[in-house]
């Protein structure tokens, strides 16, 4: 029975997988795309939020299973799967998660996460661990079963991984310091002893360990960007020897270190590599980043180095440090992600050159986003056996078998039925001439000499033989103040003329026929300087790099078609902020079309080199300037593609008024008084009124606009009712030396009332007044309409007096004493003995007891007013 099972499962193993595992991708800001047609469209739905990595698994049959950001693990609902939280990834990591099937057992999926470099500045490293996940729990969805089984304490951001030739095992591979580890996965599972090789150059600032790493389709070579950013930026780009049956790196080679290399992919065929990486400037003694560039180099040259073409340089701004990532698809063309809502795609990977045909933000990726990853998957999906040529339609397709020896048998569906009994073969290097032209998907069965089998899966695009004029007439302006015939072209313009407006038209320029017919001598197809007025060019105009047609473009330029600074208008400024100045440039478009009427374009530019290259036209909509900007634009007018002139509009920016938008007012005596700013050209009140103030007797809302030139701004007024005010208490504390107070109570509180102690002739917000000597107050309070006055007496009594009969000080009384009917004095000395009492009748104490003139001394009083008020307290006789 033993003997049996073995067997089964021996032969089971034999049986390789297909390449649809890899269909789904879920990455950046809910981002996905399904590669199941050969054409990647927009999947919705996706869940996923992440910086960097990500990974996504399907099924043979190309569904989706599920996808990571390397800590959470959603199914194929976009459900957050049992236990499927709190993985070791992070989704700032280069790449944050590969996923692994288990050989034998279709249910079983190995989740591989390696560390990251934030992780370590927290001093929480996560080393490099796996998670499993079983398909069959969940009612099908899944189930995180078990979660970071730790494999190495520490590692870099870097996983990649690839399977056997024979299907039965894979090797999950990363790297740390100079450290290869590679982990063999088998029918017994993961195996944790992993094979390690130490090779290639010591990392040992956990700063530095992103950056990706690939292994080649066909697994053989190995390559790893180390993404260096401390202590000063630096790049390296390594290549490596891999053997697939030991799991041994080997034979290191330094491919670059001019660039912040990041992302890195091999070709279908495994005979390219590319990768993408940050420009290094040196600049007053420091490391700067420049543009992000995309390179190839050719595997099958001696001298691979050498061999560097550059793919693609990117405009500036792109990105700062990260490069982004590359990832191949099932559709065997190459992908890059930097933050963008478009992913740049290398059409024709497996070609040298140009002629890979690099394609700038060319997949949209709408609603979603991508940010700096996509996910790695295994290499082995991705191989490729097979070099396809010939893609235009009506032409024989060939597929030539780059590898035939071990193949006993080889079984093709071209997937073109309309072809037929064509539509199959049997042969080892077939040819195929498609029905029509569109994607097809090619499905390659191949049985091995060994037993074992392999299904393949290829897209090929059949491309329409483009349908181009053969000659055309690119017209530009001329700007540079020489009347040579001389200017800068932007050769790309002439391709929308050559393909009557097919978008997927591309195209490459050349001097002469003989460069254009050999591939060579590529012009540079921005800032292009031609030679004369009407020189002649070449270009290889295609939709597919291998299906071209060559067409002669006539360089013209034209003659006094620079306006120089066209005119200076007025325009409305949006905001009011001192450092930045907002306008509408419809406005400013609206008025070079007046002024060029029946024009078939206009567009405006920031810069004169942007209008004359036709590089970031400016949206018709609000626009900033910044504090030091200059308060103009470019325009360039054309009419049948042909530019007729650029010129320079300049800006009076009318800034906005500070004002307050919204006034409320009360009535005062039946009329409110309403004042617009003061300085304008024009008033426009909703009553009808045009003055800058009017006077009005109702309550309601009024509104007035103002006018400087075109520019208007709203003001808004709500006349209110006449408030009452009344009040309800004066609060007299007085009887004091120096501190009485009068505190004034209102019967409601108002915060616009004022109030006064003198009559009104100074007014304060605050109804307390303190610190006040006894006297007469004339009580005021008043909401700028109505005036409610009283008079208030604070009481006193002297602190001393001198009775010498020198007119001055010589009797003690009660001060104000006629505003205190009927009160009583009574005087103590300081032995408590009544000295005297007097009240309202008499003049006051003149310091006599018994016709005996006091001594000097401090003297105690009580004095009771008429309301029953007793105030006690102390005064001094000097004599």
């Amino acid at each position: 029975m033993k003997q049996v099972l073995c067997f089964f499962m021996c032969l089971f193993a034999l049986t390789v997988y297909g390449q649809r595992e890899a269909s789904n991708w879920y990455f950046g800001t809910h981002a996905g795309l399904d590669f199941n047609s050969g054409i990647p469209q927009v999947l919705n739905g996706g869940q996923i939020r992440t910086v960097e990595g990500c990974e996504t698994f399907s099924d043979a049959n190309g569904n989706l299973l599920f996808y990571t950001e390397g800590n959470t693990v959603w199914n194929r609902s976009h459900q957050i799967m049992p236990n499927g939280t709190g993985l070791g990834g992070s989704f700032s990591t280069t790449q944050s998660a590969l996923v692994v099937p288990h050989p034998i057992l279709s249910n079983i999926f190995y989740v591989f996460t390696p560390d990251d470099a934030l992780a370590y500045r927290l001093d929480q490293a996560n080393g490099f661990n796996y998670s499993v996940i079983d398909m069959s729990l969940d009612g099908g969805n899944g189930d995180v079963t078990t979660k970071n089984i730790d494999l190495l304490p520490n590692s870099s951001e870097k996983v990649t991984a690839v399977g056997s030739p024979d299907g039965s095992f894979y090797w999950v591979i990363t790297q740390y310091e100079n450290k290869f580890y590679a982990y063999k996965i088998d029918a017994a599972g993961v195996n944790t002893t992993p094979v390690v090789t130490t090779i290639g150059p010591l990392i040992d600032d956990f700063e530095n360990i992103r950056g990706s790493l690939k292994i080649s389709p066909n697994g053989d070579k190995l390559a790893i960007a180390h993404t260096i950013l401390v202590p000063e930026y630096q790049g390296m780009l390594y290549l490596f020897d891999f053997n697939v049956n030991t799991g041994v790196v080997s034979n290191s080679q330094l491919l670059g270190n001019d660039r912040i290399y990041y992302g890195v992919e091999f070709s279908s065929n495994s005979s390219k590599l590319y990768a993408s990486g940050m420009e290094l400037i040196e600049e007053n003694g420091m490391r700067e980043t420049g543009n992000l560039e995309i390179v190839q180099f050719d595997l099958d040259e001696a001298n691979i180095p050498a061999s560097e073409y550059t793919v693609a340089n990117f405009p500036p701004g792109i990105a700062h440090e990260i490069a982004g990532a590359l990832q191949i698809a099932i559709d065997k063309k190459i992908y890059h992600a930097v933050p963008s809502g478009e992913l740049s795609v290398i059409r024709t990977p497996n070609l040298k050159g140009i002629d890979s045909d690099f394609r700038l933000f060319e997949v949209d990726l709408n609603p979603g986003s991508a940010t700096y990853g996509l996910p790695p998957f295994i290499q082995s999906f991705f191989e490729t056996i097979v070099t396809i040529e010939n893609f235009c339609e009506g032409e024989a397709t060939t597929f030539t078998t780059d590898a035939p020896g071990g193949i006993q048998s080889m079984s093709w569906d071209f997937g073109d039925p309309a072809s037929g009994s064509d539509n199959f073969s049997t042969n080892i290097s077939p040819t195929h001439v498609y029905s029509t032209h569109g994607v097809f998907t090619i499905n390659l069965d191949v049985i091995y000499t060994n037993g074992s089998s392999r299904t393949f899966v290829e897209f090929v695009e059949i491309a329409e033989l483009p349908n181009v004029n053969n000659s055309v007439e690119l017209v530009q302006c001329d700007v540079d103040g020489v009347a040579d015939g001389i200017t800068l072209f932007n050769l790309y313009e002439a391709i929308e003329i050559v393909g009557n407006g097919n978008e997927d038209m591309n195209g490459l320029f050349f001097l002469t026929m003989a460069d254009a017919l050999s591939n060579t001598n590529q012009l540079p197809a921005i800032g292009y300087q031609n030679i004369a007025n009407g020189q002649v060019i070449y270009a290889r105009v295609f939709e597919n790099a291998e299906c071209h047609v060559i067409v002669e473009i006539i360089l013209t330029v034209r003659a006094m078609s620079d306006l120089g600074t066209y005119d200076r208008i007025e325009l409305c400024d949006l905001v009011s902020t001192f450092l930045v100045s907002k306008i509408n440039l419809l406005d400013a478009y609206d008025y070079i079309s007046s002024e060029f009427p029946g024009n078939e374009s206009i567009e405006l530019f920031s810069s004169q080199g942007d209008a004359l290259m036709e590089l970031d036209s400016l949206p018709l909509e609000e626009h900033l300037f910044g504090l030091l900007d200059p308060w103009s634009v470019f325009f360039r007018i054309e009419n049948g593609n042909s530019c007729d002139y650029i010129g320079k509009l300049e800006f009076d920016i009318i800034q906005q008024p500070e004002f307050e938008k919204n006034v409320a007012i009360d009535l005062c005596n039946n009329e409110a008084t309403l004042s617009a700013p003061e300085g304008f050209s024009q008033y426009s009140w909703s009553n009808g009124g045009v003055g800058q103030s009017i006077i009005v007797y109702d309550v309601g809302s009024y509104e007035v606009t103002f006018y400087k030139g075109e520019c208007s701004s709203t003001q808004y007024f709500e006349v209110l009712e006449t408030p009452e005010i009344g009040i309800n208490q004066i609060e007299v504390n007085d009887f004091k030396t120096i501190n009485n107070e009068i505190i004034i109570h209102l019967e409601q509180i108002d915060e616009d009332v004022l109030y006064s102690i003198n009559g009104g002739i100074d007014y304060q917000t605050s109804n307390s007044f303190s610190r006040l000597s006894p006297g007469v107050y004339e009580i005021s309070v008043t909401n700028n309409c109505t005036i409610i006055k009283e008079t208030i007496v604070v009481g006193g009594l002297d602190s001393f007096f001198t009775p010498n009969n020198d007119g001055i000080n010589d009797i003690w009384t009660l001060t104000n004493a006629e505003f205190f009917p009927n009160f009583e004095i009574s005087i103590f000395d300081r032995y408590g003995q009544l000295v005297t009492v007097f009240n309202d009748a008499l003049h006051g104490w003149d310091g006599m007891h018994n016709s005996r003139s006091m001594p000097s001394n401090d003297y105690w009083y009580q004095l009771e007013l008429e309301n029953g008020r007793i105030i006690k307290g102390h005064f001094a006789l000097k004599r």
